[in-house]
């Protein structure tokens, strides 16, 4: 039994090593996906937080405004939606929140 919850473990850890390791860059991915180069700076065209895409605009808009998300996030956010959708509103909520 022990020998089976050391291989159980030993599994779990190598599993949870390959999901956080960038093997193309060879680094660490950077935890909650910040920390990393923006998208103007060539990172792979992901959501800038997780179900970013499944939001419609309304929800997203008010999503933003009830989160308190740092200046980083909300720059994120502002080029991904730039980059992508485009949508005015979304785009002036960030830049609201911006102070632009």
């Amino acid at each position: 039994m022990n020998l089976f919850r050391l291989l159980l473990g030993g599994a779990a850890v190598a599993t949870i090593l390959v999901a956080f390791r960038d093997f193309q860059n060879d680094t660490w991915l950077p935890a909650g996906g910040r920390g990393g180069p923006s998208l103007a700076e060539g990172v792979e065209d992901e959501e800038p937080i997780l179900g970013y895409d499944g939001m419609d605009r309304d929800t997203l808009i008010q999503w933003i405004r009830d989160a308190r998300l740092d200046e980083d996030t909300l720059i994120r956010i502002h080029e991904y939606e730039a980059s992508h959708q485009a949508r005015e509103r979304v785009l002036q909520a960030v830049s609201d929140l911006l102070g632009e």
